[in-house]
């Protein structure tokens, strides 16, 4: 969680909450390119490691305690505009149901079932790379205070400090970089270990939570941005900021953050769907725009030979 994750946390009244989680605090980050040259980077303040497991139980208690009606192990599985506002189909342990709703906000990450996609943009694109993304969680060594970066030629993996000692590991790799070692998740970690020498020192001695892995595939880094396709989105729903920027999190908080006020006007009677649809979407341009052009480029950037072989 960056500095600004950290404002939005605060402006949203949830900073308290988070730090209660006894976030890693980092101060610094490095690239490692698979040669062994580094290049240390100063982080513009002080950023938190926390694992998503802790993270978001905290918040979704959180918004419980403010009101919000929690419901686990439902699936929405389909959004159908009415006259009076939205219906969502819901898939539940006891069968399917329909809830219905004045208005709606999108926050179901990058890989929502067919009936969450924005029908306004493809979701993904024979020319450009996809990629297979990797999470797990490692203990049994402690790392120092710092984002690690680790390059090698189709991807990256990046290391940080999260709350009990433990660290992660985030992976992203080209889907035919993961294909080379069989497809699989034991496999392509061993194999980027060997790629970058110094990543596998980082990680000799520790041991990997079998129970923490997860992969996901296709991740498409370059879908243009739907902050608004018949209602509000949020996050990765919206767009995907490439991994490295370490700036995914910030995003969704502070769209949440501009968000929140335009929805209580427009339950309040004191703005229209057309003017919320209209304020949401300018506003998430005039904050993102930037930061998802150039996320972009230092990911093509880094994914040249020259950068990721140095």
């Amino acid at each position: 969680l960056s500095p600004e994750s950290q404002a939005s946390l605060y402006a949203l009244g949830l900073y308290d909450t988070v730090a209660a989680l006894g976030p890693s605090r980092m101060e610094r980050a490095r690239l490692v390119a698979p040669r062994g040259a580094s290049m240390p980077v100063a982080l513009p303040g002080s950023a938190w490691g926390v694992s998503r497991f802790a993270l978001d139980q905290a918040l979704a208690q959180a918004a419980a305690r403010a009101g919000a009606e929690l419901q686990t192990g439902v699936t929405a599985t389909a959004i159908q505009p009415t006259a009076a506002g939205y219906t969502v189909e819901l898939r539940t342990p006891q069968g399917r149901s329909s809830v219905a709703a004045r208005t709606l906000v999108v926050a179901c990450g990058r890989h929502p079932l067919p009936g969450l996609r924005p029908q306004s943009v493809e979701v993904a694109a024979d020319t450009r790379p996809t990629y297979v993304g990797v999470k797990c969680h490692y203990e049994g060594v402690q790392m120092p205070p710092q984002v690690d970066l680790f390059l090698f030629r189709g991807g990256y993996v990046g290391l940080s400090p999260i709350e009990a000692g433990r660290f992660n590991l985030c992976l992203l790799a080209r889907r035919e970089a993961f294909a080379q070692v069989g497809g699989n998740i034991r496999a392509m970690l061993d194999a980027v270990a060997r790629w970058n020498p110094a990543l596998g020192a980082q990680l000799a001695g520790s041991r990997p939570l079998p129970e923490t892995e997860v992969a996901v595939a296709p991740v498409d880094t370059g879908v243009p941005p739907v902050p608004w396709d018949g209602c509000a989105r949020l996050g990765d729903a919206a767009v995907m900021i490439p991994p490295l920027c370490g700036d995914g999190m910030a995003m969704a908080l502070r769209a949440a953050e501009i968000c929140a006020p335009l929805l209580h006007d427009f339950l309040r009677g004191r703005r229209t769907a057309d003017g919320w649809a209209e304020a949401y979407h300018a506003a998430w341009h005039r904050e993102f725009d930037r930061p998802v052009q150039t996320g972009r480029r230092l990911q093509a950037l880094l994914s040249m030979p020259g950068p990721a072989e140095g």
